[in-house]
């Protein structure tokens, strides 16, 4: 009898008390973001540097290999496991048997649950990376925000001018594809020098073969913990396609919060010295820095549009939105296909002490104006 309670404590209670102890952890130690911080700038870069760099010398999506294969042979691990149960139950060797399943799947999700932990679920409890640069603090005068937008509009009309276009006139990437994924990890080191808080270990995106059928989903990009990968949908125009990967990436470099990472990835755009890169990060900057701009006019539209027919945008921009808007137009998914996507991550989200769940995507207001001043204005 004694015998046969050890067992079922070290085989299956041990393991899910090691599974609430890591997860009530990540909880704990939301509350101490040095303790996070240290772990990402430390731990989380030494175990990851082996496996990012591995991943990368695989030139396919381990992440959708996984996946494929395993919506293809569940129907075959079901079937077999019924017929295990049958077997067992028919020899009189249920319990056993049920113990024995129990026993694996408990260690195998605290496997899981670990490995998660190490490279993704940690780096939950770390300094939000708008505090460490000291962005999101201050207001700023309609005065200001329009200095800030005379310079983003400056850039992006230079920038564009210098990007590669396709035949429609739309930005594009020289080399298509292939080359901007096998050149998105050094474009990233590189950018990452201007900007040491967002340094780590970097490693190549991958293609998602199925990529038009995660648009469905609206699904763009995924960074995969378990094989420290980032997957990019490739079915995007080049101008999403390029600020998905700076984003994604941005997790592999330990920023898991949403904000964050996609904090991370405009000012890795806006440090790059590629310029269809930097312009992706532009068309971005663009749109934050007119919202800041319309809620600081208020109601004066009128000084609004006079500011914007006195800074007019260069019309490749105009061009590169229609293409990315009728992307998504002729995608055109089911509500509930995307209704069950945004519930799926907004649960994941909140399980990951994240409790604005998907809204955490949202970076806060003012980051360009903070941007300007720090890093343009202020290092002038």
């Amino acid at each position: 009898m004694k015998s046969s309670w050890k067992r079922w404590i070290f085989g299956i209670v041990l393991p899910i008390l090691l599974i609430l102890f890591l997860y009530f952890l990540q909880m704990i130690l939301v509350h101490y973001p040095s303790v996070g911080e240290a772990y990402a700038k430390s731990g989380f870069v030494v175990l990851s540097f082996i496996p990012a760099k591995l991943s990368s010398l695989v030139p396919i999506s381990l992440t959708e290999v996984l996946v494929v294969t395993l919506v293809f042979s569940s129907p075959i691990l079901i079937a077999w496991l019924v017929i295990r149960i049958r077997r067992a139950v028919k020899e009189k060797r249920g319990k056993k048997f049920f113990f024995n399943i129990t026993r694996v799947a408990a260690w195998v999700l605290f496997s899981l649950y670990t490995i998660f932990m190490l490279f993704h679920g940690l780096n939950y409890t770390r300094y939000s990376l708008d505090d460490k640069l000291g962005f999101g603090q201050r207001k700023y005068s309609v005065e200001e925000l329009m200095e800030v937008s005379e310079w983003v509009i400056s850039e992006l009309n230079s920038v564009r001018d210098a990007c590669a276009e396709d035949e429609n006139g739309v930005m594009t990437y020289p080399g298509g594809v292939a080359d901007l994924l096998s050149d998105m990890e050094d474009i990233y080191e590189n950018a990452s020098e201007k900007i040491p808080q967002i340094k780590g270990v970097s490693a190549r995106p991958k293609n998602v073969m199925l990529s038009h059928y995660w648009s469905y989903t609206y699904i763009t990009g995924m960074y995969f913990p378990f094989f420290v990968e980032a997957n990019i949908n490739t079915d995007l125009t080049f101008s999403e396609m390029i600020y998905t990967i700076c984003h994604e990436m941005s997790h592999l470099h330990g920023y898991a919060v949403e904000n964050d990472a996609t904090l991370a990835g405009l000012l890795i755009a806006l440090s790059s010295d590629c310029p269809e890169v930097r312009y992706s990060g532009l068309r971005e900057a663009f749109e934050l820095i007119l919202t800041d701009l319309a809620i600081a006019f208020n109601d004066d539209t009128e000084g609004l549009d006079a500011f914007m027919r006195a800074h007019p945008v260069h019309l490749g921009y105009f061009r590169d939105s229609k293409a990315v808007s009728d992307y998504w137009d002729s995608i055109d998914p089911p509500k509930i296909v995307s209704d069950v996507s945004s519930a799926t991550n907004d649960a994941f989200l909140k399980a990951n002490q994240q409790k604005e769940g998907v809204k955490s995507y949202n970076m806060p207001t003012s980051i360009m104006a903070d941007y300007y001043f720090t890093y343009v204005k202020g290092a002038a």
